[in-house]
């Protein structure tokens, strides 16, 4: 009987086959593997990085207190305080995990953590921190350029590694944002006027030691003996009731908690962000190539047309609405907004302390209302018509520098106007015109009332969300000076007294004999820093009210990165 086998064709058919699996199968166990080997790695950095982030939440030398901040842990740290086992093997290398690589750990905006592993630990460029403010320095963000103004107002680029501001030495941090963000800048290099768009001026985070809680229960002689210098203590630390000399924070009108005269009270301005301090509009915010007063008076939103900076015309005729939605679309990525009356208040005492001019504001007395003019002199009285008087010399109308009775901000002169004293404050404070901030009693109907602001956000008083961008009052009565928000600047100003001229009369506190009024139903706005015409009872610590329609006040531009 003869064998049969297998015939050449048959031979190769099979190995075909053969052949086509192996092209399926080889691909396919490699993938397995590779992938069985990429969970192996990810598992082993994942051991990695629980180690390191439970090692530096229980650890006194690492903490993180601001968002985007790194902090590097070096893997032998980890192996002796036994977090993790020096026995751990990388999939990749077959080796024990290298004691001398780094975890890199970054603390993002919405407090959660990102992590990478390296095997060296970068070169860290020293930043310069001042250590009187306790954490609380400059954060720059976005399209914020550090500047170093000089005393003739040249503007060049800091070099944040070197000091470039010192607040022991009244000189405050400012920052620019540019028109044309494509040219570069190196440290120390002049930034010329005409490619800066916007100045910006840092309010460092700090407490306060309460002097007067503004809980009056009568008006009495007014005289200048509450005046003093707030006693400041920066930090990113929230003042306690717990805490021996502190209080917490009472936020609503007229509420004191628990806080009691000669308690540190961190100020309330820097609790409804969250942040270690905000960048303020150095001067009023002007209309973008105005020319004229006249030109300078549109009610309307326009965000091109934002422009703070010196000897430009001040944005008026705007309603309260307008303002808000202009200064919240300006830089979102900033948290851009209208600056509130705690705010203002933060600043005023911040520059009435040993850190700023620790005295009065000179008034801005340009009646063409231009940012960063001064008087030249202290006036005596107050111009109730905006006329002349005495010859012109508390008010003023000459554009340039050398003016008889009012200087512009180039002016070594004109650094009284400011909140230091010196060109690295702030300017405009006190005149050339009212300025708007979001604080408003809320007995008024402001829903469809003149400021305009439900009709672009019909919620904004009923929506959560909103209300870290306003600060709420509930007074029914302009004398009611005891519904002040601690720190806003107001109640704790007095007490107060009927001041008459001639056939006016208003409200005058005892810090300089200041303005002050108080929201009512049919003026629910408030208005802070008086007129051009302002005289003696003009300053930084006037509060007016006014009814939020497009009139004579503007408005100031605080960003909170």
């Amino acid at each position: 009987m003869s064998k049969k086998g297998f015939t050449m064709i048959e031979l190769l058919g099979v190995f075909t086959i053969l052949a086509v699996i192996l092209l399926i199968t080889i691909p396919s166990l490699t993938g397995l593997l590779k992938k069985q080997k990429e969970n192996a790695y990810q598992k082993y950095l994942n051991d990695l990085y629980l180690a390191a982030e439970a090692y530096v939440q229980t650890s006194d030398a690492y903490e993180f207190q601001i968002p985007n901040q790194k902090v590097y842990v070096k893997i032998e740290e980890l192996v002796t305080s036994k977090y993790l086992k020096n026995t751990i093997i990388n999939p990749q290398t077959n080796e024990k995990v290298n004691l001398n690589h780094y975890i890199e750990i970054t603390w993002n905006q919405d407090q959660t953590f990102h992590y990478a592993y390296l095997e060296e630990k970068p070169v860290e460029i020293p930043i310069y921190k001042e250590l009187l403010l306790n954490g609380a320095d400059p954060v720059l963000k976005g399209n914020l350029i550090p500047v170093v103004i000089e005393s003739d107002a040249t503007v060049k680029k800091a070099d944040i590694t070197q000091k470039w501001y010192q607040y022991e030495n009244k000189e405050w941090a400012n920052a620019v944002i540019l028109k044309d963000e494509s040219i570069i800048y190196e440290n120390n290099e002049i930034i010329p006027e005409e490619n800066i768009e916007s100045y910006f001026v840092w309010i460092p985070k700090y407490s306060y030691q309460l002097w007067d809680m503004g809980e009056y229960s009568g008006l009495t002689s007014v005289n200048n003996s509450k005046t003093h210098s707030i006693a400041i203590h920066f930090g990113l630390e929230n003042t306690t009731d717990t805490q021996e000399g502190e209080c917490t924070t009472p936020r609503l009108a007229g509420e004191s908690g628990n806080c009691k005269i000669g308690d540190y009270m961190t100020h309330p301005a820097f609790l409804s962000f969250h942040v270690n301090g905000f960048w303020v509009g150095k001067f009023q915010t002007g209309y973008e190539g105005a020319t004229t007063k006249e030109e300078a008076e549109e009610n309307r939103v326009d965000v091109s047309k934002v422009i703070i900076k010196p000897n430009v015309h001040s944005w008026t005729k705007i309603s309260v609405g307008n303002m808000f939605q202009t200064s919240y679309e300006y830089q979102r990525e900033l948290d851009s907004h209208m600056m509130k009356n705690t705010e203002w208040g933060a600043v005023a005492y911040l520059s009435h302390s040993i850190y700023g001019i620790n005295g009065k504001i000179r008034l801005n007395n340009n009646s063409n209302i231009i940012t960063g003019y001064s008087a030249t002199e202290e006036a005596t009285i107050w111009n109730m018509n905006g006329g002349s008087v005495e010859g012109n010399r508390y008010e003023g109308t000459e554009p340039g520098i050398d003016g008889s009775y009012t200087v512009n901000y180039r002016n070594p002169l004109s650094e009284v106007s400011s909140t230091t004293g010196n060109k690295t404050g702030i300017y405009d404070m006190s005149g050339s015109t009212l300025e708007n901030v979001m604080g408003y009693t809320s007995v008024a109907n402001i829903e469809g009332g003149a400021s305009g602001i439900t009709n672009q956000y019909p919620d904004f008083f009923t929506n959560a969300n909103w209300s870290k961008y306003y600060d709420r009052y509930t007074s029914t009565l302009n004398t009611n000076y005891t519904n002040r928000i601690l720190g806003d600047a107001t109640g704790e100003m007095g007490p107060f007294e009927l001041y008459k001229y001639g056939n006016y009369e208003t409200y005058i506190s005892s810090w300089y004999s200041t303005y002050s009024f108080s929201p009512y139903n049919t003026h629910p706005w408030v208005g802070r820093g008086g007129g051009y015409n302002s005289g003696k009872i003009g300053n930084i610590w006037v509060f007016s009210v006014n009814d939020g329609a497009a009139g004579g006040p503007t408005f100031r531009i605080v960003l909170a990165p």
